[in-house]
């Protein structure tokens, strides 16, 4: 049995950009939009939430499918401090090199790895999607 990160993996561009759209549903308190997949397979979701006095809040996750390096977590961060971010949240279906979960510790990045979004997912009742060529939902 193929472990569900790998299905999310395996996901044609619309539907990995739905699931990515829905997972920003664990922030209920903003408005999620997902962007179409990059060639690369990356979806941005950017989470905006109004305040009574003052500009908007934003955050950004990033869900990719490839590994995540130090190198990413740093490029993040940086993109995350120039547009004063509230949150930013690196995940991917893959693997998280090591040096990056400790720049990560650093902030303001946090970083799943597939276990780990599958979990993030799961843990806030986000349906995962079924593997390729079947249309029902998993829980």
């Amino acid at each position: 049995m193929r472990h569900p990160a790998d299905r999310l993996a395996a996901l044609p561009d619309g539907k990995f950009a739905a699931f990515a759209e829905r997972l920003g549903g664990i922030w209920p308190e903003f408005e999620a939009a997902a962007s179409p997949a990059t060639p690369d397979g990356t979806v941005e979701v950017s989470l905006t939430r109004d305040r009574p006095e003052g500009p908007p809040e934003r955050a950004v996750v990033s869900l990719r499918r490839e590994p995540v390096t130090a190198a990413d977590v740093d490029e993040f961060a940086a993109f995350a401090d120039e547009r004063d971010l509230t949150f930013a949240v690196l995940a991917t279906v893959d693997e998280v090199d090591p040096d990056a979960t400790r720049r990560a510790r650093a902030g303001p990045v946090d970083v799943y790895d597939g276990v780990g979004l599958v979990s993030l997912a799961r843990d806030a009742d986000v349906t995962l999607p079924a593997a390729d060529g079947d249309d029902r939902e998993h829980e």
